[in-house]
């Protein structure tokens, strides 16, 4: 996030997410990259991959597990078709990781939304110049506001379980910025 953007929340009171809220972010997005990894491995593209390996498996060892597991793979369409309804659960959990970060995000999400547009206001009351749209700052605050309604859009989103984004991809904007050497002062 901006240095300037985090100073002006700063002075208007809204702190933006703590080591405990990103913490749980992170749990979840480690859930979500987990469920991610399993989803990318019941492709269709990787049914042939996974017979051979089955019957590779098999070969090596011909016990009865390895037998059942060429057998459950032996029929590409029904194969197919237990790969979907397992992508289609597992995108469900993501989705489901997503709305939690959502619900975690929304709050801060209408905090700094609101705070961005009273600034805007004021900038655009202080212009520079005679067109207060054409005033750097009032362009740079419209930026600000620009980026927090796509932040804003994906929170949404993500609290009505319609999301694909993970849950530090929807934290993004609302992490605290790289602490500079004045910070420490």
């Amino acid at each position: 996030m901006n240095t300037e953007l985090h100073t002006m929340l700063k002075t208007r009171g809204i702190t933006l997410l703590g080591k405990d809220e990103i913490e749980q972010l992170q749990v979840l997005e480690t859930a979500w990259q987990a469920l991610k990894a399993r989803e990318a491995n019941v492709m269709p593209l990787r049914i042939a991959e996974h017979q051979k390996a089955a019957r590779a498996t098999f070969l090596a060892d011909m016990s009865i597990e390895n037998e059942i597991r060429v057998a459950i793979l032996a029929d590409t369409h029904q194969t197919l078709m237990r790969y979907a309804a397992r992508r289609n659960v597992l995108a469900d959990g993501m989705k489901q990781l997503a709305s939690e970060a959502g619900q975690l995000l929304r709050p801060l999400c209408d905090q700094v939304s609101q705070a961005l547009e009273e600034e805007k206001e004021l900038r655009k009351e202080q212009k520079t110049t005679c067109w207060a749209d054409s005033d750097p700052r009032v362009k740079e605050c419209q930026k600000w506001v620009d980026a927090m309604d796509r932040a804003g859009s994906r929170v949404l989103l993500a609290t009505s379980r319609e999301c694909e984004f993970s849950p530090m991809e929807l934290a993004e904007f609302f992490l605290p910025a790289a602490p500079t050497p004045e910070d420490g002062k």
